[in-house]
């Protein structure tokens, strides 16, 4: 743990927003709004709306605990020590299925990249491999700085992104999409809620803030100011969007959104939408989902879930392991050529599962630490956050079971062996160091020091005022 004094460069409020924003942004719009868009036609509208509601209400629920209990892989930490460490595992096998929306990030950027420079004799899966292979080089010097590279091209982003809704707009053509689509667009239930559990992963992007909380400035303020602002912001832009991307062209003809700037765009604009567009959104969004993949197996080697070695950090406080391990999940999945839509779909489907134990983790908070819940940043009373996080776990379980039942039972069967074999793999480790003397249950359960002295401290000061 010695090394945990390397002294690291903090990302500030506004970092941290950006961070958030080209998260969300890059994912969403130019990868998962075309796919959903072709599929549903103006039901997108209401299923970003249902988005953005799941989204705020998870928000609610990382916000408070955010506040009460920042740290580096939260999502690990809360499970292991407000729940179980048999959760924690559940963390941890779901980080190793995380890199599916790394190897995503790459096979988007190949989309937009490839046909970009037509000179260049290279394929989408080169193209997708080496975008991971340079961003491994890059995250090598640490988080701080990784970060405030993206966060130019986030800039960059936002530009594009004004320019498609401002120059769209102008241009829709009533035979496409109409007010009366949008209010009864005729869309089932069941169908709609596959549509927004996709979406929702997307606009949730702002979560990966919460999972670098110890790279953070003030990050019990940071973390959940962050958290509260980029889904609000993002879901504004997104719907604005929408409307431009399926009122241009037919929904069913939607390929990219590129494909529908060309209809209202000059070839210079285009140029400058598609590079200042999708392909600087989706790096933006790739590096904050990276860093808190990196973050959770990191967080699990330091709690010798996995081994030692990955939990070990470089000069600049990157541990080095872990981000091998993530990246290279995510190169081989890129290798195999898999497609956008496939991989969306798995990725989606994993990432709301494994925020289940966290829909909960303000019930937890609030029973083990309550003076740290109730003097947080986060003025929300226990009795508003808990009916909030049973809501949002309910929600969050419908959507799983939706989402599941639009892949086909060889995929779900692939992602259940991920979580056995871990299993097995978490009781065989338990076991071999047992042998060596350590028991690997008992210390996840031993309570996180700084938490602990957080909570003690409030209980000091209302000793002090006593007096």
């Amino acid at each position: 743990m010695e090394q945990r004094k390397i002294r690291k460069k903090k990302i500030r409020l506004t970092g941290a927003i950006l961070m958030g924003i080209g998260c969300i942004v890059g994912s969403g719009i130019f990868g998962t709004l075309p796919t959903v868009a072709t599929e549903y036609g103006a039901g997108v509208v209401w299923a970003l709306l249902g988005a953005a509601f799941v989204v705020v209400l998870r928000s609610l629920a990382l916000m408070y605990t955010s506040a009460a209990l920042p740290i580096s892989g939260a999502q690990f930490m809360w499970a292991t020590k407000l729940w179980h460490p048999y959760a924690g595992m559940f963390i941890s096998a779901s980080a190793l299925l995380m890199p599916t929306m790394v190897s995503l990030f790459g096979v988007l950027f190949s989309m937009y990249f490839v046909p970009l420079f037509p000179g260049l004799v290279i394929d989408d899966t080169i193209a997708a491999v080496g975008l991971l292979f340079i961003f491994t080089v890059v995250a090598w010097f640490g988080n701080k700085n990784t970060v405030s590279i993206s966060n130019v091209m986030v800039a960059l982003l936002l530009i594009a992104i004004l320019l498609y809704i401002v120059l769209g707009l102008p241009n829709l053509d009533a035979e496409n999409i109409t007010f009366g689509e949008i209010i009864r667009p005729g869309v089932g239930l069941s169908s709609l809620a596959a549509a927004i559990g996709v979406l929702t992963s997307s606009l949730s992007g702002a979560s990966s803030v919460s999972q670098l909380a110890d790279d953070m400035e003030n990050p019990g303020k940071t973390v959940p100011i962050a958290l509260a602002l980029c889904p609000v912001l993002v879901a504004v832009i997104y719907i604005l969007m929408a409307v431009v991307t399926i009122g241009i062209i037919p929904s069913a003809e939607v390929e990219s959104l590129s494909q529908v700037a060309s209809h209202f765009m000059s070839p210079t604009l285009l140029t400058f939408f598609i590079v200042g567009g999708p392909i600087c959104g989706i790096i933006t969004s790739l590096v904050p989902v990276a860093l808190a993949c990196v973050a959770m197996v990191e967080r699990s080697a330091d709690t010798k879930i996995f081994p030692e070695i990955l939990g070990k950090q470089n000069r600049y406080g990157v541990a080095y392991g872990s981000l091998f391990l993530v990246m290279g999940i995510a190169i081989g999945i890129c290798a195999t050529g898999a497609t956008f839509g496939v991989v969306m779909t798995v990725f989606s489907f994993c990432n709301t599962i494994s925020e289940l134990p966290n829909t909960l983790s303000p019930i937890l908070a609030h029973r083990k630490y309550p003076n740290c819940c109730d003097n947080s940043s986060v003025k929300m009373n226990y009795k508003v956050a808990r009916p909030l996080s049973v809501l949002t776990a309910v929600i969050c379980i419908y959507l799983s079971v939706q989402m599941a039942r639009t892949l086909d039972v060889k995929t779900v069967a692939l992602i259940l062996a991920v979580y056995v074999i871990g299993y097995i793999y978490f009781f065989a480790r338990v076991t071999y160091l047992k042998r060596k003397g350590i028991d690997l249950i008992g210390e996840l359960k031993t309570p996180y020091q700084s938490w602990e002295e957080k909570e003690a401290s409030y209980n000091i000061g209302v000793k002090n005022d006593g007096v």
